[in-house]
């Protein structure tokens, strides 16, 4: 049986996660932490997880995020450059 070249290629996308699937895992993992839902409650600092591409550069790498669940200077200097970056707008 011959298989669909169409087929095999884009099973293989699909099955791909891309930077938004890893983002909103990343996101999803550290909902986990207190200091992170309570921090992601304000609507410009998700603006600033979601669209900020320098952010999602931190977010996107799994070592971040659990080096922030496992050390609270992590996780206050990624707090720290969230607000900074959006006191730019």
């Amino acid at each position: 049986m011959l298989v669909n070249f169409f087929d095999l290629v884009s099973d293989a996308i699909l099955m791909r996660p891309n930077s938004y699937s890893k983002l909103k895992m990343a996101i999803e993992s550290l909902s986990s932490e207190k200091w992170f839902r309570e921090f992601y409650k304000d609507s410009k600092y998700v603006e600033a997880i979601w669209y900020n591409k320098d952010i999602k550069k931190i977010l996107l790498v799994s070592t971040n995020i659990e080096m922030m669940k496992k050390d609270e200077n992590k996780a206050k200097h990624f707090i720290e450059l969230v607000k900074n970056s959006t006191n730019y707008k």
